[in-house]
Order: C-alpha cells, then structure tokens, then sequence
C-alpha cells in the first residue's frame, strides 16, 4: 500500500507541475490569429496519443494513438464543441455509470463499471513485491508496461486474479515516440495508478481512486510548409468513485470525484506561442445528476451532468 500511494503522488506531482508550470515562458498573447485558435481548440477534442493504454476518465476514441497537430479549419476545428460537453474525448462510460452489473453469474465479477481485466499467461507474480508485471507491448512506437497486485478481503496478496480477489491495483506506464508519414514525431510519456476495491462476490459497492498522467509533444511541419509544435499534458485525479452493485442494470456513481486537467500548446510558424488550460472537476453526490465546475482559461462556470448518458448543462 506504501508503495502505491508513493506512486499515486508521484503522478500527481507531475501532472499538477506540468499544468502549472510546463512551457512556462510560453505566454497567451492579447490577439492570436484564427488558425492558431482553432488549432488550440482542437487540442481539447482528444486524448492524448497512447493516454487511452492508461486507466483514466478521457475517452480515446477512433485515433486513440493520433497525435494533435495542424491544420484545424472549419468543422474540423469545431468538433470539441460538437462531440463532447467535456474535453479528452468526453467522460469514460465507467465514470458515467453506462456499463451494467450482471450479477447472475455472467462475466467476471459480474461485469459493471471497472471490472477487472485478468493477467495473460505471460505475466509473472513476483513475491518481493506482490505484483504481476507483464511483458513489455510495443504499438505504433510506443512501449506499454502494465503490472497488477491483486488482495483479498483481509488484504492478503494474491499471485492471480480469482473469484475471491476484492482489491486490484493496476499500474501502466506508456513511452516511446510515434512517426508520421510526412516524418512528424510525436514524443509521449505516460502512467497512471488505479485501485479498485469492493470486487469480491457480495459486496455492496465498488471504490475507486487513482491517478493518471501524461506529456505529448510533436513537431514537423503542416500542409502548408510552415513548421509548428504542439504540446499537451493531462491528467486526472479519482478520489473515493463509489459505485452500488445492483442487478443487470447500469449504476452511477453516488459519491467522489474525478478532477481532469489539459494544457495545450502550440506554434505555428513565426506566430507567437499560445496555450490554453482548462480544468474539470465532477462531483457525485447520491442524486442522478452530477456537478460539474469547469474553469477555462481562469473562467469558471457551474454545470450539471445527467447520468448515464445526459448533455452538460452550463448556467
């Protein structure tokens, strides 16, 4: 437990740093040009490349290991707006409450929001450290590292996951750098650090708490000659996510909270360097509607979020 927590704050002090403090020379100028806007609005469309390998609240979507770089024009630029409330994707489905508990014997755990995924064969439980680490996986460039410690309820460590598991801890890490074919490079560093608890075969509720955290940079040069880079860091923070197992229906969380945070940032060409932060922290209190503060570019705003599947709703 030393251990994972040591990590979780690890993570978490990086993320917070790179958020304020990361491209730190880089300043917001008083007027930036409509090309460098849209591209900057384009950055919160998506995840990070590779992010989505990690355990966090974004969604990867279809480019899950698409870098963000220009052009962004017309509705291309505007699909932040058009495809989710929320930035990265929008809100993972286990966050939202979209998966359901079967809990006649049908899947592992009876399914439901993070049910736990089991260790390939390839995988070796080490007794100095209680954990299953596997094999390295290599996709597009990148290396993906993942390890697991799997407990009972009386906290005892277990060399594989089984039918009376009732806490996992999963951690990944995720590096390399990805090539384009007009030979742009997309360097990317990632991690993240989730427990899941309340697993084993009767319990009342699901717990999750976790970090993640993540750097994408890329640079190279757009369809119209100009050179640009751009840069994200995001990141998440799940504390206390508490989740009621019920039968064969979908079941939102109830209690905790998830806080998302991106820095974008970019140039193109000889135009100055932008960057744009956004924050979102989502509140579960019990009822079927989840509070949602987002702060922009140091505006605030006070939303509400349906459950399962509702629209964001701003005053």
């Amino acid at each position: 437990m030393t251990r994972s927590r040591f990590f979780s704050a690890t993570i978490f002090v990086l993320v917070a740093g790179a958020c304020s403090g990361d491209h730190a020379g880089v300043t917001q100028p008083q007027s930036i040009s409509p090309e460098l806007a849209n591209v900057l609005n384009d950055g919160f469309a998506t995840s990070a490349a590779g992010f989505g390998e990690t355990n966090n609240s974004f969604v990867a979507g279809l480019d899950a290991f698409a870098p963000w770089m220009p052009p962004a024009v017309g509705a291309f630029a505007d699909r932040f707006h058009r495809t989710s409330d929320l930035m990265g994707g929008g809100l993972a489905d286990d966050f939202a409450g979209v998966a359901a508990f079967a809990t006649f014997g049908h899947g592992p755990f009876d399914g439901g929001p993070f049910a736990p995924i089991r260790a390939n064969k390839n995988c070796t439980f080490s007794s100095s450290t209680n954990r299953v680490t596997c094999p390295p996986q290599t996709i597009g460039g990148l290396t993906i590292n993942r390890s697991y410690a799997y407990t009972d309820v009386n906290n005892k460590p277990q060399a594989a996951l089984d039918t009376t598991t009732n806490t996992v801890n999963t951690r990944v890490t995720v590096s390399g750098t990805i090539v384009s074919r007009k030979n742009n490079t997309t360097t990317v560093s990632h991690a993240s650090d989730q427990t899941v608890s309340g697993l084993a075969k009767g319990s009342a509720k699901r717990v999750i708490n976790g970090t993640s955290g993540g750097t994408e940079d890329t640079k190279g040069t757009n369809d119209k000659g100009d050179t640009f880079t751009t840069a994200r860091v995001i990141g998440d923070t799940t504390s206390g996510l508490t989740i009621p197992v019920q039968n064969g229906r979908p079941t939102y969380p109830t209690a905790g909270s998830v806080v998302r945070s991106m820095q974008v940032t970019a140039t193109i060409g000889a135009q100055p360097a932008a960057k744009s932060t956004r924050h979102e922290t989502i509140t579960y209190d019990g009822s079927a509607t989840a509070k949602v503060t987002i702060t922009h570019d140091g505006t605030t705003k006070n939303c509400t979020l349906p459950l399962p599947r509702g629209r964001l709703n701003c005053s």
